[in-house]
């Protein structure tokens, strides 16, 4: 027995239709790339972050970065009513520093490095 071929197509667009409305579990909130450098620009780069809501509220108690050297922090994109704070220890007790959107946040010295960061939306 075979199937009308319009049978089969309508069975796809509905099942693809569905799928396109799955809302994600983990919401997309922004991201941030991190350099050994001081500078954001060269061959520092180790590479971007993405953050999710599930990331937010809550102390990233390390970059995840070879021998934990992070100069730099750059924010690319942060939803509206969400800000990126990165600290020189690695609990977030220390040496707060906000990034802004587009901007380099540079250690203020080039033997300090940034350990953890925070995430924190105020919705």
């Amino acid at each position: 027995m075979h199937f009308p071929s319009d049978l089969v197509a309508a069975a796809l667009l509905f099942v693809g239709t569905n799928a396109a409305n799955i809302r994600r579990q983990d919401e997309y909130v922004g991201d941030f790339r991190i350099w050994s450098e001081q500078v954001c620009a060269g061959s520092g780069n180790r590479g971007i972050w993405a953050i999710t809501k599930g990331l937010t509220e809550t102390c990233q108690s390390s970059f995840k970065a070879a021998d934990n050297i992070v100069k730099a922090v750059e924010l690319n994109y942060i939803v509206e009513g969400c800000s990126l704070t990165v600290y020189s220890s690695n609990d977030c007790g220390e040496g707060a520093r906000e990034v802004k959107i587009g901007s380099c946040e540079e250690t203020s010295d080039i033997e300090d490095n940034f350990l953890s960061f925070k995430v924190t939306c105020s919705a």
